[in-house]
């Protein structure tokens, strides 16, 4: 066959653009240990400072034992390695667990474990004699902790799964079958993810740490089915990610629901997974993350020490694939719909676990809705009255159809009738209870007194996609005079224009302006000034429309 002068060129081009992509995961790890050489760097210049930090000891062990690194074998590390391993050991507990926060913690000392029998696998590797005292502190240290981990206990989802994946490399380095015993008696719990792909705690935050975790799992323990959640978890992510890489945490019960958690959080474990299965969607979010810059565009664990602990990961992504970016997904365990439209993107959420109750492991965040046009973001809608100091709707009812999302809340506020004879006694000393709608307490035992004269209120809010945008209706009935707010708070750094006064929108349409992104929202009414109603004022800068009941408005976002 005759090969034409194209031909031949196509071909050259072809192969240059294979092995650039063959070369991909080796220059992804020079990137990683350029900065990994520049932390060491400051570490070994440093008169003082905590080394005791599983971070810093896999960065070390990391730049002594890459032949790719500016600090391959020198012998500088060694006391620094050293001190670290040592300070580990001091710190330990006589059952071998570590106070983070909390006291003689298995979790938290599980968490540690990861950097440090990563470190201590690495090391082994390279068969060093003079790391032998290093390698000798580190495994006292983790055969000690792991006498704790085999009995310890957790507080929350995801530590038994973090715990297991301690124990899986306890294991891999000093075999002990207590230790998988220990590992199956967890796993026989059986591990939840709703029909969204969500973990328990419904947090992108830890959702990282529970998918790194089955990694572990999978690739120690030889059991390729429990990769299954990792897959369910971080394609369900594909639709939480932001246009600029955020992962929307609105819907999260822990900590990361008042504020944003970047997906380079995921980036070892979309990597892995991109390489491991083949995943062409997998690999352009890994891509999207390897693009950000700086040596922050990873967070997380050591992403040097894993790439030397697992060959996988220097491999090369699959080419070609794409994150989804032009979607409307609903969440329904989480009561949530995320929309997205290029550089546009948005959330609706009515998933609170607890009305008007806030406390670790539940959802509270009374944010309903939140967009975003490029760099401008509006980060939270919210709503309130001043009915019977009840605060912020939360949405109790949830209800999506085609592209409409109704919200609805009913408040009930009762007055309280004569205690029954039986329940009296001449002193009038009454047990201090709560009122039954939870808005205070008082010595009158509530729980035997019956409620007449209850007042209500019926709170709805509809969300509906339009050209660019979206529509909030608001339908608030039932009583009158009553003063409402609606709160709009946007991410600080850009310009507002319009008819805003004194955080106000008074009438017609206002414009948030960020660079050349802009969200256009309204048109205002200012019927009264009241904005300070508990649950309202989000961080941002807030603008606040206001009216009386019966408060039915409509309120346009989009983006121009």
């Amino acid at each position: 066959m005759e090969i034409t002068r194209r031909d031949a060129i196509g071909m050259t081009v072809g192969a240059a653009a294979s092995a650039a992509a063959a070369d991909e995961g080796q220059e992804m790890f020079l990137r990683l240990m350029k900065a990994n050489d520049d932390a060491v760097g400051r570490m070994a210049q440093a008169t003082r400072g905590r080394l005791g930090r599983g971070g810093n000891i896999g960065a070390l062990v990391s730049a002594y034992c890459s032949p790719e690194s500016s600090y391959y074998r020198a012998e500088k590390l060694i006391p620094l390695m050293e001190r670290g391993a040592q300070a580990f050991v001091d710190a330990q507990d006589a059952n071998g667990l570590l106070d983070a926060g909390n006291l003689s913690s298995p979790p938290d000392t599980a968490f540690v474990v990861e950097a440090l029998a990563g470190s201590l696998t690495v090391a082994r590797r390279l068969q060093d004699p003079k790391l032998r005292r290093f390698e000798e502190t580190l495994t006292r240290f983790l055969k000690k902790t792991g006498e704790g981990l085999v009995t310890g206990g957790v507080h929350t989802p995801n530590h038994r799964w973090v715990i297991c994946s301690a124990l899986a490399r306890i294991h891999a380095l000093m075999p002990d079958q207590r230790y998988v015993d220990r590992i199956d008696d967890w796993l026989g719990e059986g591990i939840y993810q709703d029909e969204d792909g969500q973990f328990p705690e419904r947090s992108p935050n830890y959702a990282r740490v529970e998918a790194d975790a089955f990694v572990t799992l999978a690739r120690i323990l030889k059991r390729p089915a429990l990769l299954e959640p990792v897959r369910r978890c971080l394609t369900a992510h594909l639709y939480l990610m932001q246009p600029d890489g955020e992962m929307e945490t609105v819907h999260s019960r822990r900590q990361d629901q008042d504020r944003p958690v970047p997906a380079a959080y995921f980036y070892l474990q979309y990597r892995y997974m991109a390489i491991h299965d083949r995943n062409t969607e997998y690999a352009a979010v890994a891509r999207l993350i390897a693009a950000r810059p700086g040596e922050g565009f990873v967070e997380g664990t050591n992403p040097v020490l894993q790439f030397l602990e697992e060959p996988l990961l220097r491999r090369a992504l699959p080419e070609g694939g794409a994150a989804p970016a032009d979607y409307s997904r609903v969440f329904r365990n989480s009561r949530m719909v995320r929309v997205r439209k290029g550089e546009r993107s948005a959330t609706v959420f009515g998933g609170e676990d607890v009305p008007a109750v806030m406390a670790s492991g539940i959802s509270h965040n009374p944010t309903f809705f939140n967009y975003r046009k490029g760099k401008a973001v509006l980060e939270s809608v919210r709503m309130g009255g001043q009915f019977f100091n009840l605060g912020v709707f939360r949405a109790e009812r949830f209800e999506h159809t085609g592209e409409r999302t109704a919200l609805a809340q009913r408040f009930e506020a009762p007055y309280y009738q004569p205690l029954p004879k039986q329940y009296r006694n001449a002193r009038g000393d009454y047990a201090l209870t709560p009122a039954k709608d939870g808005r205070f307490w008082s010595k009158l035992d509530f729980p035997h007194r019956a409620m007449s004269n209850v007042v209500a209120l019926e709170q709805k809010v509809t969300v509906a996609q339009i050209e660019g945008g979206f529509e909030l209706r608001f339908e608030i009935t039932e009583r009158a005079r009553v003063p409402y707010t609606v709160e709009l708070s946007f991410r600080p750094g850009g310009r507002f224009s319009g008819g805003i006064e004194s955080s106000l929108l008074k009438g017609g349409m206002g414009t948030y302006r960020v660079g050349e992104d802009a969200i256009e929202f309204g048109p205002g009414v200012a019927e009264h000034t009241m904005t300070m109603v508990a649950g309202l004022r989000a961080a941002g800068e807030c603008i606040y429309i206001t009216g009386y009941t019966p408060f039915v408005r409509t309120i346009t976002i989009k983006g121009v």
